[in-house]
């Protein structure tokens, strides 16, 4: 190990005891230098102000200044330096006085050389030991600045997400906030409409909201009380802080440049300004809201929440249970179990059908989950709709809450039967791509149910019902008959001895393999070889 030379500042009025200490180790073998000796704690402070020791060793009783005096000076104005005090027995009572000025290394005179070397290692493993907790404390600040903005980004999405205030949120926005907390607060949802065609991979849809968060960024650049991130469900989050900001003028630039550079058409909720930060939260809410209308009227793809939203005063929540039970059975294709559960959603605490208004909101409500659930399984909407954002609108201005029910679930038992017969779909596929994994790694060994079902991320109990609903037989069964016909077109075609087939084929027991060759054709090998079937 490489080891830095540290410096030795010598302090004593004593000629001898300062020879004692130059003598009394091989300094370079330990790593270190003598810089210099000083008879006073004042000679001393002159020799720190042109170079600074890590070891200081003083004596106590000197002229002008003694050692305690320095030590208390040292401790406060150098406090990397680490001091031994040297004294003689008859003053050690009087020493350790200097343990309140942070000095915890004695010696005793005359200096015993082995106590002298032990003193040092240990100093230097501390003084290593500092050293490196420094440069890794200052490490950590660096990778802590270069990763500041990504932490701001993160917190801020939190805290729009849940704006408790307490005493750690309010440590967390000083720091993110030097310059103090924004005076208001007011938060504009973005999303590509492309994201909700269902014809993206999710790797395309988040390389389109980078795209559109650098587009934005650079068009902000320069612009004071605004930022805008990305969350976890492909929106841009664009946040103001100045009242002065005319949001919804800005929205109009934005969708406008972006569609005139990459063609793409972009969707706008935005949230109620608050002249309190802390409502960050509530701003979030509403752009969410606002969002969710815009996605249904295409000629008005950027909502204010108070100005077209007037149903959300109300204070009207449906059941998230229910609402949970609901997207559960859209998502597991079950349209028996949406028909049942349904109609209960529109009943009010009193039995009767809920109001217009209230219904309004369930049914955008559970629209809105319905076309995330379709998006998450890749089913295009146009192959339900033929106009998904009219079909929308129109299921929203049925004048009847009755009406509204009856629409909003024909929509949403169609989905779930659509999701049904997709998933079937995919089952044969992903089915048909095993089989074809099975064949080609036929000749290894470690082919087994267990192993496939991790290669696909299957459970393997799921896969050998599949096995048995769709082929009529398990997958054991059809390995082996894949394995013995293998083995039957080699011993046709080559010359291969048998241990050697049963390696081609995964069975490097060849003992083994003739058992099960002889069970499936009912012969042996080398009969089979000599005649045949």
């Amino acid at each position: 190990m490489n080891h830095e030379m540290l410096k030795v500042l010598i302090v004593d009025d004593e000629e001898l005891a300062r020879k004692m200490l130059l003598t009394g180790t091989d300094w370079r073998a330990l790593h270190m230098e003598i810089i210099a000796e000083a008879v006073s704690g004042q000679d001393a402070l002159a020799v720190m102000e042109e170079q600074l020791p890590d070891i200081l060793f003083t004596d106590i009783k000197m002229p002008y200044m003694d050692g305690m005096e320095l030590s208390n000076i040292v401790t406060r104005k150098y406090p990397h330096i680490r001091i031994v005090i040297t004294t003689a027995f008859k003053d050690f009572d009087y020493a350790h006085q200097c343990i309140s000025l942070g000095v915890s290394n004695f010696l005793l005179k005359p200096i015993n050389k082995n106590d002298l070397v032990s003193t040092l290692l240990k100093l230097r493993e501390q003084i290593e030991n500092e050293k490196r907790q420094w440069f890794e404390f200052d490490h950590l600040k660096k990778i802590l600045k270069k990763n500041y903005a990504f932490l701001r980004e993160r917190f801020l999405l939190e805290f729009c997400e849940n704006s408790t205030r307490s005493a750690s949120a309010e440590q967390q926005i000083s720091y993110y906030f030097p310059d103090g907390i924004p005076a208001c607060i007011q938060v504009t949802l973005l999303e590509s409409c492309s994201s909700h065609s269902g014809n993206l991979t999710e790797e395309e849809r988040l390389l389109q909201d980078m795209k559109n968060l650098e587009f934005v960024k650079k068009y902000l650049e320069g612009t004071e009380d605004m930022e805008v991130f990305t969350d976890n469900n492909h929106h841009l989050v664009l946040l103001t802080y100045s009242p002065g900001i005319r949001v919804v003028t800005l929205c109009e630039q934005l969708k406008r440049s972006i569609y005139q550079t990459s063609g793409n058409e972009i969707l706008f909720g935005i949230g109620n300004r608050y002249d309190n930060f802390y409502q960050a939260e509530t701003s979030f809410k509403e752009a969410l809201e606002s969002l969710k209308f815009s996605r249904y009227m295409p000629n008005q793809p950027i909502i204010i929440y108070q100005n077209d939203i007037h149903v959300q005063n109300t204070g009207f929540t449906p059941s998230p249970a229910k609402l949970e039970d609901i997207r559960f059975y859209i998502k597991a294709g079950l349209p028996d179990s949406v028909q049942k559960l349904l109609p209960s959603l529109y009943l009010a605490e009193d039995g009767n059908l809920l109001s217009l208004e209230h219904a309004r909101i369930l049914s955008m409500t559970l629209l809105s989950s319905a076309v995330n659930v379709a998006n998450d399984i890749g089913i295009p909407l146009d192959d339900l709709l033929s106009d998904p954002g009219n079909s929308f609108i129109q299921i929203l201005l049925e004048p009847s809450s009755r009406n509204l029910q009856n629409q909003t679930g024909i929509f949403l038992t169609r989905l779930a039967a659509e999701i049904a017969e997709c998933r079937t779909n995919k089952s044969k596929s992903a089915l048909w791509e095993i089989l074809q994994y099975i064949q080609a790694n036929l000749s290894a060994p470690s082919l087994s149910l267990g192993s496939v079902a991790e290669t696909f991320h299957m459970n393997d109990s799921y896969l050998s019902r599949t096995f048995s609903k769709e082929l009529g037989f398990s997958f054991s069964k059809y390995l082996n008959r894949l394995r013995m016909e293998r083995a039957i077109a080699l011993l046709s075609t080559t010359d291969l001895k048998a241990y050697q087939i049963a390696e081609a084929v995964g069975i490097p027991d060849a003992y083994y393999f003739s058992n099960c060759f002889k069970k499936y054709t009912g012969k042996s090998i080398r009969d089979y070889r000599k005649g045949g079937m």
